[in-house]
């Protein structure tokens, strides 16, 4: 079991890092390189959902106190997030050019994203 919890911590933090960094980066460009960068934002959003859904059946499952609730906040805002790029700018970015709606979208994305990693830095501590 450790060794898996490891892995998974480790997998999770990663993947989130290149989702969050890479989403920050794209939302203070306006969306600049956006359409190189998709394909891997949304492989690195799919593997950090998965690992954290991981992550909450190895250390929380049956339980659902105050950490829990923060924790399901940051994770209901990062999927919210991984859908704003699906939908908002999947479309847009198919044309290869930044526009003002994919730069709305990492924008909104990049605040859902905040919203996040405050949940996960801050749920052991309340």
């Amino acid at each position: 079991m450790q060794i898996l919890l490891i892995i998974t911590i480790a997998v999770h933090v990663l993947s989130s890092i290149f989702w969050a960094g890479s989403t920050f980066v794209l939302a203070r460009n306006g969306g600049m390189g956006g359409a190189a960068l998709f394909r891997p934002q949304i492989g690195a959003a799919s593997v950090s959902v998965l690992s954290g859904s991981l992550l909450w059946h190895l250390l929380h499952q049956g339980s659902f106190q105050r950490t829990e609730m923060i924790l399901a906040t940051g994770a209901a805002a990062a999927i919210l997030a991984l859908l704003v790029q699906v939908i908002m700018i999947r479309a847009v970015m198919r044309s290869g050019e930044a526009s003002p709606r994919a730069a709305t979208g990492y924008r909104v994305s990049a605040a859902l994203l905040v919203v996040t990693i405050i949940c996960m830095a801050v749920a052991q501590y309340v």
